[in-house]
């Protein structure tokens, strides 16, 4: 396992500053359009904060699309998405983020771009 950054380590005590603030209520998981498709506990908001808070970084944080509809719920503001983006690079910092993360990351770093040297013009990046 890689030695981990300052920052990561910070993060590690910020997600922990995020979400021990969540109360377990539930009332995330009515908005969250990953719940509400795969209907898994794990994969709701709730569950997810209840892994990080047991320190549990799994590659679950990355099924998650950060629309933050759990976060305009949450009766108590807890910013869940924010402590699973800052999960993410602390699982990416372990070592133990996901294939396609790693690929990508990989083609970031070779070709500056996430399709790689051999990109063709038909790969576009939209946004927003």
């Amino acid at each position: 396992m890689a030695e981990m950054t300052p920052e990561a380590e910070n993060a590690i005590e910020e997600v922990e500053d995020i979400v021990k603030r969540c109360v377990r209520c539930g009332a995330c998981k009515s908005l969250c359009p990953v719940f509400r498709a795969l209907h898994e506990e794990a994969n709701s908001p709730r569950g997810k904060a209840i892994m990080l808070k047991d320190k549990i970084y799994s590659n679950l944080i990355y099924d998650c699309t950060l629309c933050k509809a759990c976060e305009s719920k949450c009766p108590t503001g807890v910013r869940l998405c924010e402590a699973f983006r800052k999960a993410r690079m602390i699982i990416t910092e372990k070592g133990k983020g996901t294939k396609e993360n790693k690929e990508m990351i990989k083609k970031i770093k070779e070709a500056g771009n996430p399709f790689g040297k051999d990109a063709g013009k038909d790969k576009k990046l939209y946004c927003c």
